[in-house]
C-alpha cells in the first residue's frame, strides 16, 4: 500500500530527485538533450525549497514503503479561461523505476479525490503533445483533450495539450 502526504521544505531533496530523474527519461527524444542535461536534482531541489518556503506551490509525495517515489502538484486551475470550479494537476512525476506498477494510477486518483473534496467540479492538466506515454496514461484515467493547445519553448518549440476530466461522476 502507498502513503501520500503533503510535502514541506524538508522534502525538497526528494522532490528534486524525483522531478529531475523523471524529466530525463520521460522527455528524452522530446526535449533536446542539451536542456535535459542541464536539469539536475540539486537545481530542482533549490526550486522546491523556494516554492515550498514561499507557499506558491502545493506538492504531495507518494511513498512505496519508506521511499518517496512520486510527486504531484495540485491547486486551482491557472488558466484564464477557467473559473474557480476548475482544479488543476500542475505536475505528476514518478521515479522511472516505479512506472507501470499502478502507483501513478493510485496517485492520480488520490489527487482527483483531494481536488473533489476541495469543491472542484472539473480538473485540467497540460501534457506535451509528443509525450505519448503520458497522454495514454491520462486518457486511461478518464481525461480527454479539450481541444486547447499552447506553444512553449523548451530548447525547441513544443505543443502542449490541455486535458480535462469531470469529477461529478467519480466516487
Amino acid at each position: 500500500m502507498y502513503k501520500v502526504r503533503r510535502a514541506d521544505v524538508n522534502d525538497a531533496k526528494a522532490l528534486g530527485e524525483i522531478h529531475a530523474s523523471s524529466w530525463k527519461i520521460a522527455y528524452k527524444g522530446i526535449v533536446p538533450d542539451s536542456m535535459l542535461d542541464n536539469i539536475s536534482a540539486d537545481k530542482r531541489q533549490k526550486y522546491f525549497e523556494k516554492a515550498l518556503s514561499e507557499g506558491w506551490e502545493e506538492d504531495f509525495l507518494i511513498f512505496a514503503g519508506d521511499k518517496a517515489v512520486g510527486l504531484m502538484c495540485i491547486g486551482g486551475c491557472r488558466d484564464e479561461d477557467k473559473d474557480d470550479t476548475y482544479g488543476e494537476i500542475w505536475g505528476l512525476y514518478l521515479l522511472p523505476e516505479y512506472w507501470n506498477k499502478g502507483i501513478g494510477s493510485y496517485f492520480i486518483n488520490w489527487g482527483l479525490n483531494e481536488l473533489k473534496n476541495r469543491g472542484y467540479k472539473k480538473v485540467t492538466l497540460w501534457v506535451l503533445e509528443e509525450n505519448l506515454n503520458a497522454r495514454k496514461f491520462y486518457e486511461k484515467m478518464g481525461f480527454k483533450h479539450d481541444g486547447t493547445v499552447k506553444e512553449l519553448t523548451l530548447g525547441k518549440k513544443l505543443t502542449e495539450l490541455r486535458y480535462l476530466i469531470e469529477l461529478c461522476n467519480r466516487n
